[in-house]
Protein backbone atom coordinates (compact mmCIF):
# COMPACT_ATOMS: atom_id res chain seq x y z
CA UNK A 1 0.00 0.00 0.00
CA UNK A 2 1.56 3.30 -1.04
CA UNK A 3 -0.07 5.32 1.78
CA UNK A 4 0.43 2.90 4.65
CA UNK A 5 2.19 4.29 7.73
CA UNK A 6 5.08 1.95 7.07
CA UNK A 7 5.75 3.09 3.52
CA UNK A 8 8.99 4.96 2.95
CA UNK A 9 7.09 7.78 1.20
CA UNK A 10 4.99 8.62 4.24
CA UNK A 11 8.03 8.35 6.53
CA UNK A 12 9.87 10.84 4.36
CA UNK A 13 6.87 13.21 4.34
CA UNK A 14 6.50 13.14 8.14
CA UNK A 15 10.19 13.86 8.59
CA UNK A 16 10.32 16.53 5.88
CA UNK A 17 7.18 18.31 7.11
CA UNK A 18 8.40 18.51 10.68
CA UNK A 19 11.91 19.60 9.77
CA UNK A 20 10.49 22.28 7.47
CA UNK A 21 8.77 23.88 10.48
CA UNK A 22 12.12 24.68 12.13
CA UNK A 23 12.96 27.77 10.01
CA UNK A 24 9.51 29.20 10.76
CA UNK A 25 10.00 28.55 14.47
CA UNK A 26 13.37 30.31 14.37
CA UNK A 27 12.06 33.25 12.37
CA UNK A 28 9.04 33.73 14.63
CA UNK A 29 11.27 33.43 17.70
CA UNK A 30 13.57 36.20 16.47
CA UNK A 31 10.63 38.32 15.33
CA UNK A 32 8.81 38.03 18.67
CA UNK A 33 11.90 38.34 20.89
CA UNK A 34 11.47 42.13 21.00
CA UNK A 35 8.15 41.59 22.82
CA UNK A 36 9.50 39.22 25.45
CA UNK A 37 12.90 37.59 24.94
CA UNK A 38 12.35 34.90 27.58
CA UNK A 39 8.93 33.79 26.31
CA UNK A 40 10.11 33.92 22.69
CA UNK A 41 13.26 31.89 23.45
CA UNK A 42 11.36 29.31 25.49
CA UNK A 43 8.64 28.95 22.87
CA UNK A 44 11.18 28.71 20.05
CA UNK A 45 13.19 26.04 21.85
CA UNK A 46 9.98 24.09 22.51
CA UNK A 47 8.90 24.39 18.86
CA UNK A 48 12.25 23.25 17.50
CA UNK A 49 12.44 20.39 20.00
CA UNK A 50 8.89 19.28 19.14
CA UNK A 51 9.67 19.34 15.42
CA UNK A 52 12.89 17.34 15.81
CA UNK A 53 11.27 14.78 18.13
CA UNK A 54 8.32 14.34 15.79
CA UNK A 55 10.50 14.18 12.67
CA UNK A 56 12.94 11.63 14.05
CA UNK A 57 10.97 9.85 16.76
CA UNK A 58 7.47 9.45 15.35
CA UNK A 59 7.90 5.67 15.23
CA UNK A 60 8.52 5.53 18.99
CA UNK A 61 5.16 5.84 20.81
CA UNK A 62 6.67 6.72 24.21
CA UNK A 63 7.98 9.98 22.69
CA UNK A 64 4.58 11.09 21.37
CA UNK A 65 3.41 12.92 24.50
CA UNK A 66 6.71 14.80 24.55
CA UNK A 67 6.46 16.29 21.09
CA UNK A 68 2.78 17.06 21.54
CA UNK A 69 3.43 18.79 24.88
CA UNK A 70 6.34 20.76 23.45
CA UNK A 71 4.21 21.82 20.46
CA UNK A 72 1.49 23.01 22.88
CA UNK A 73 4.08 25.05 24.77
CA UNK A 74 5.42 26.50 21.50
CA UNK A 75 1.99 27.54 20.27
CA UNK A 76 1.03 28.95 23.69
CA UNK A 77 4.13 31.16 23.77
CA UNK A 78 3.68 32.25 20.17
CA UNK A 79 -0.01 32.96 20.64
CA UNK A 80 0.64 35.04 23.71
CA UNK A 81 3.23 37.16 21.92
CA UNK A 82 1.42 37.37 18.58
CA UNK A 83 -1.64 38.99 20.17
CA UNK A 84 0.12 42.36 20.31
CA UNK A 85 0.72 42.72 16.56
CA UNK A 86 -1.49 40.10 14.93
CA UNK A 87 -4.43 39.86 17.27
CA UNK A 88 -6.62 37.32 15.45
CA UNK A 89 -3.66 35.10 14.59
CA UNK A 90 -2.50 35.31 18.21
CA UNK A 91 -5.87 34.23 19.60
CA UNK A 92 -6.17 31.47 17.00
CA UNK A 93 -2.69 30.26 17.96
CA UNK A 94 -3.79 30.15 21.62
CA UNK A 95 -6.84 28.10 20.58
CA UNK A 96 -4.47 25.73 18.75
CA UNK A 97 -2.27 25.56 21.85
CA UNK A 98 -5.30 24.62 23.94
CA UNK A 99 -6.36 21.90 21.49
CA UNK A 100 -2.78 20.59 21.46
CA UNK A 101 -2.62 20.64 25.27
CA UNK A 102 -5.82 18.57 25.32
CA UNK A 103 -4.20 16.11 22.91
CA UNK A 104 -1.15 16.00 25.19
CA UNK A 105 -3.25 15.11 28.23
CA UNK A 106 -5.26 12.47 26.35
CA UNK A 107 -2.13 10.95 24.81
CA UNK A 108 -0.16 10.92 28.07
CA UNK A 109 -3.13 9.37 29.91
CA UNK A 110 -3.61 6.82 27.12
CA UNK A 111 -7.29 7.68 26.96
CA UNK A 112 -9.60 5.16 25.27
CA UNK A 113 -10.53 5.78 21.65
CA UNK A 114 -13.81 7.67 21.79
CA UNK A 115 -12.26 10.18 24.20
CA UNK A 116 -8.81 10.10 22.55
CA UNK A 117 -10.36 11.22 19.27
CA UNK A 118 -10.93 14.67 20.82
CA UNK A 119 -7.17 15.17 20.59
CA UNK A 120 -7.47 15.15 16.81
CA UNK A 121 -9.15 18.57 16.92
CA UNK A 122 -5.68 20.12 16.71
CA UNK A 123 -5.02 18.64 13.24
CA UNK A 124 -7.32 20.88 11.17
CA UNK A 125 -6.41 23.83 13.41
CA UNK A 126 -2.70 23.28 12.81
CA UNK A 127 -3.27 23.07 9.05
CA UNK A 128 -5.17 26.36 9.08
CA UNK A 129 -2.50 27.89 11.33
CA UNK A 130 0.31 26.83 9.00
CA UNK A 131 -1.26 28.54 6.02
CA UNK A 132 -2.32 31.58 8.03
CA UNK A 133 1.11 32.18 9.56
CA UNK A 134 2.77 31.66 6.18
CA UNK A 135 0.52 34.17 4.45
CA UNK A 136 0.86 36.58 7.36
CA UNK A 137 4.66 36.45 7.22
CA UNK A 138 4.67 36.94 3.47
CA UNK A 139 2.38 39.97 3.75
CA UNK A 140 4.18 41.55 6.74
CA UNK A 141 7.53 39.81 7.28
CA UNK A 142 8.74 42.28 9.92
CA UNK A 143 5.89 41.47 12.26
CA UNK A 144 3.71 44.37 11.32
CA UNK A 145 6.03 46.97 12.82
CA UNK A 146 4.93 49.98 10.86
CA UNK A 147 6.85 52.50 12.92
CA UNK A 148 9.90 52.21 10.68
CA UNK A 149 7.88 52.73 7.50
CA UNK A 150 5.85 55.49 9.11
CA UNK A 151 8.96 57.25 10.37
CA UNK A 152 10.61 57.08 6.96
CA UNK A 153 7.47 58.46 5.32
CA UNK A 154 7.50 61.38 7.76
CA UNK A 155 11.17 62.07 7.07
CA UNK A 156 10.52 62.12 3.35
CA UNK A 157 7.49 64.39 3.70
CA UNK A 158 9.02 67.05 5.92
CA UNK A 159 12.71 66.62 5.20
CA UNK A 160 13.71 67.52 8.77
CA UNK A 161 12.69 64.43 10.71
CA UNK A 162 9.80 66.13 12.49
CA UNK A 163 6.15 65.46 11.72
Amino acid sequence: MPCSPRSSGSKWLITAWNLSIIPTALYLGVLLARCSPLIAATATLAGISASILWALGYQHPPLEPWWIGLAALWWAGLGWLLRAERRRLGWFTLLLAGATALDFVLTAAQAPMPIYALGGFKIPLSMIWSFWVGISLIRRPNGGDRSVAGQNDTLVQTGDGHP
